[in-house]
């Protein structure tokens, strides 16, 4: 139930808003439903309600999961690990994150670009493989400084960094539940965080084939971040550093008029 929280979001969700339910439009009318959307909306009132949706969602799905098998703090690995370590930890391991997100998009869109040119298809084709950035925010509301204040800390730390870790933490447990060596060997963890990393990156379905590797490379990482450092925290602050300077990111290349060249027209 914990494990299908990311597919119900990413894909379950998605395609319920897409369907036309018998509603009756004319030719020159789109129905509401299917009318294009990203999913940070592009209001702070909507980015607020939409924080809180998704925390009170996944409220509700954890305690039930907690419930069912009542996970101790230690075994989500959520005790503080010291005073300024997690901070210094999560800001390298973000520029880590980062390079592992960059190296994966070189290597991936270098490979893709051999295999186009020596089957003669068109190079340029690698446009479609891009992340759907559009597809998860409208990047003109970003030219807010509130709503990018809000992004790059409630969104980024909150409603994807602990909520999402929280998450990752609590699948790793259930699963190291199932295996027969309770992931105390490598074999069961790395097991345990690629299938986790596998659920993480297709609950990002909305982004594309290039937004669902690129966030399971990522979930790899937290995983192993996690379960390196055994400490909740540290992932947290990883996956909050990393989404915050994306928003940062995305940002600095529309104020340079930058952005317009990596989005559809």
């Amino acid at each position: 139930m914990l494990g299908s929280y990311p597919l119900l979001l990413g894909i379950v969700i998605p395609w319920l808003m897409t369907r036309n339910w018998g509603v009756e439009t004319s030719a020159n009318q789109v129905p509401l439903a299917v009318q294009p959307q990203t999913i940070l909306p592009e209001g702070i009132a909507g980015l607020l309600q939409m924080s809180a949706e998704n925390l009170l969602l996944f409220g509700l799905i954890w305690g039930v999961a907690w419930a069912l098998r009542r996970l101790q703090r230690d075994e989500l690995f959520a005790r503080w690990p010291g005073l300024w370590q997690p901070w210094v930890f999560g800001v390298a391991h973000s520029i880590s994150l980062r390079l592992l997100a960059a190296g994966v998009t070189v290597a991936v869109a270098g490979g893709l670009f051999v295999i186009f040119k020596l089957t003669g298809k068109d190079p340029h084709a690698l446009e479609n493989l891009r992340p759907r950035i559009e597809n998860v925010i409208a990047t003109d509301a970003l030219r807010d400084p509130i709503y990018l204040l809000l992004t790059t800390t409630l969104v980024s730390f909150v409603v994807a960094g602990l909520r999402e870790e929280l998450w990752r933490a609590g699948v790793l447990r259930y699963l190291f539940d199932l295996l027969p060596d309770r992931g105390k060997t490598w074999r069961g963890q790395t097991f345990a965080v690629f299938v986790s990393a596998l659920i993480f990156g297709l609950g990002h379905w909305p982004q594309g084939p290039a937004g669902m590797l690129l966030t399971f490379s990522i979930g790899l990482g937290l995983g192993a971040i996690l379960l390196f450092h055994r400490s909740l925290w540290i992932a947290v602050l990883a996956h909050g550093f990393f989404d915050a300077t994306t928003f940062i990111l995305l940002r600095l290349l529309d104020h340079f008029g930058l952005l317009q060249q990596l989005l559809p027209k």
